[in-house]
């Protein structure tokens, strides 16, 4: 809930002072982009919120009761670090597309995967919740015609916000 935390509150700061951005038009990463004003406060927002993802990561890597648990946090682990790359490697560096990608993409399976695992347990609800957001992420994704890449990010996080949630019913 901390990474999300701050991870929204980054979001929203760096939207409040740069007027030129427009979420029908611009990624989000355009906010850190390198050679705008104030780009830090983006890009070390991702990266103080990737940190404390990857905190709790390691937490569910020590907690899980199962392989796919252990897999699934382990995914999540990827993708945090994943996020944390993007606020070192800005939009405009050369890795920053890739780790951007890949930042939704093991996010996105990571969800999969702890609905998968809590469906082992027989946590019903709570398994076919995350599997049912996974699949919602995927599919609005690729199917509905976002205005921008931003549109689909707040989407996405929107989301992993859920998941977020849900996942305080896993203690």
């Amino acid at each position: 809930m901390l990474a999300l935390a701050v991870g929204w509150i980054t979001i929203i700061l760096a939207i409040s002072i740069n007027p030129w951005f427009s979420l029908a038009k611009n990624a989000l990463s355009d906010l850190g982009a390198v050679g705008r004003e104030n780009a830090w406060i983006f890009n070390s927002g991702l990266i103080l919120a990737g940190t404390i993802a990857a905190l709790y990561s390691i937490y569910l890597i020590t907690s899980a009761r199962s392989k796919l648990e252990i897999l699934a946090s382990t995914i999540f682990l990827m993708s945090s670090i994943h996020l944390i790359m993007i606020g070192a490697f800005p939009e405009g560096t050369y890795p920053h597309l890739f780790v951007s990608y890949w930042f939704f993409l093991s996010a996105g399976i990571a969800v999969l995967l702890f609905g998968a695992s809590m469906l082992v347990k027989s946590d019903l609800a709570l398994g076919i919740s995350l599997i049912i957001i996974s699949i919602i992420g995927f599919a609005g994704a690729a199917l509905i015609p976002w205005p921008s890449i931003g549109a689909v990010e707040v989407f996405a996080i929107i989301l992993l916000s859920i998941w977020a949630i849900l996942m305080l019913r896993r203690f």
